[in-house]
């Protein structure tokens, strides 16, 4: 399904009540961060056994020690975590450290002489090639340890730089990997917040649009992540009301985008939840309408539910 794609499972800045932490899955077995394995993608999260990770910020991390603890009697294979020195360092002294969580770096699966999870350490602008897709960090300016992934599938890469703030690095991978062909990129504030966005090293949009002067290609498909939940009608307004050649897109949990056409293809997740359908059967009710009407928009969205 995946082939050509990667799928957004979460989309924000936060969690909310429609809304959820950053996670990217990549193919069938591996995602960048963990901020929504679980609820994203369902029972088939047990055959997740590859994770990259951007840095170590709760959002990012959060799902790691559910995911293990879920499906640990039927895991035939560690979990595999993937990030830089820094990062690795951070999870073992303050997640993985008994206090918090237990060290199943520690523990063998059950009937195995395998760890339950397996640390390795990444370098920036190395590239990891698997069966599916290559994978390459990029340095990023949000943490000492924060990077960004290239992810390539046949001849079609996309950038996800994940946290960030301000940093050439970014639009000196763009203008050299001609292969990549949309980037994510974090706007976490609305504009007006520009002194909160510096200080915890976000972007806002008026950042984004001053950084894109870097950017010497008008052929990269652009698409905002990590919106924090108190703001996302701010920012999407200020999306909406943008003038400029740039052609700025918001991502949503479930999206799934093509890496070949940059385009957004399908939206999975709360589009096929009970909650969402739910809300679509009261939208626009008034207290006029009468009860077979209600009854129609029931059925009708009652057969979209999978």
């Amino acid at each position: 399904m995946l082939e050509k794609s990667i799928r957004i499972l979460g989309a924000y800045g936060g969690k909310g009540v429609d809304i959820n932490n950053t996670s990217i899955q990549i193919d069938k077995h591996t995602t960048i961060d963990a901020g929504n394995i679980l609820k994203g993608i369902g029972k088939d999260a047990k055959y997740i056994n590859k994770i990259f990770l951007t840095h170590s910020h709760l959002d990012h991390i959060v799902d790691i020690p559910f995911l293990i603890d879920s499906f640990f009697e039927n895991r035939e294979i560690p979990i595999k975590i993937y990030a830089l020195k820094e990062t690795i360092i951070h999870l073992k002294k303050h997640l993985f450290n008994w206090d918090i969580w237990p060290d199943f770096s520690q523990i063998n699966l059950i009937n195995k002489k395998l760890k339950a999870i397996e640390f390795i350490e990444i370098k920036v602008n190395k590239t990891m090639k698997f069966d599916d897709f290559s994978i390459k960090a990029i340095k990023t300016n949000h943490t000492i340890s924060s990077c960004g992934y290239v992810i390539k599938k046949k001849n079609n890469a996309i950038f996800f730089t994940a946290d960030t703030y301000k940093c050439n690095t970014i639009w000196e991978e763009l203008n050299l990997n001609k292969s990549i062909k949309t980037l994510i990129i974090d706007v976490s504030f609305p504009s007006r917040l520009s002194n909160i966005a510096k200080k915890s090293n976000h972007l806002t949009l008026k950042d984004l649009l001053k950084e894109l002067e870097k950017l010497k290609r008008d052929d990269v498909c652009i698409y905002i992540n990590h919106l924090k939940p108190s703001y996302v009608k701010e920012i999407k307004k200020e999306v909406e009301e943008l003038n400029s050649k740039y052609n700025i897109q918001l991502l949503n949990d479930g999206d799934i985008l093509n890496l070949e056409t940059t385009k957004k293809e399908q939206s999975l997740i709360y589009e096929n939840s009970t909650k969402y359908h739910l809300k679509k059967i009261f939208e626009n009710i008034t207290s006029k309408e009468d009860f077979d009407k209600i009854i129609q928009k029931v059925q009708k969205e009652k057969e979209k539910i999978k």
